[in-house]
């Protein structure tokens, strides 16, 4: 199951790193399948791993760093500053508009 896990992992890494250099030169559509191909993957893992997988990121990574991260994959870049109540939530006037 380690081998497994460590494949996994870095087709998820590759996948992600080659996905961040090449995303300007990919047509939207097939941006939206390799992402959708990339949670399918994901789904298919075991519950434990992925739970597993998830609690090793949280580890490596501080609070700001997630935060940040977060705000920038819902497309709202450093426009709010990061931290609570900055409108990167997703409550009354947070989210995509």
């Amino acid at each position: 199951m380690d081998r497994r896990r460590m494949i996994m992992g870095v087709l998820i890494v590759l996948t992600a790193w080659t996905a961040g250099v090449a995303h300007a030169q990919i047509p939207p559509e097939q941006r939206r399948q390799m992402r959708q191909e990339m949670r399918d993957q994901w789904q298919r893992m075991p519950q434990e791993d992925r739970q597993q997988m998830r609690d090793e990121r949280r580890q490596q990574m501080p609070q700001e760093d997630r935060q940040q991260m977060r705000n920038e994959m819902r497309g709202h870049g450093q426009q709010f500053g990061g931290g609570r109540g900055g409108g990167g939530g997703r409550g009354q006037g947070g989210g995509r508009r």
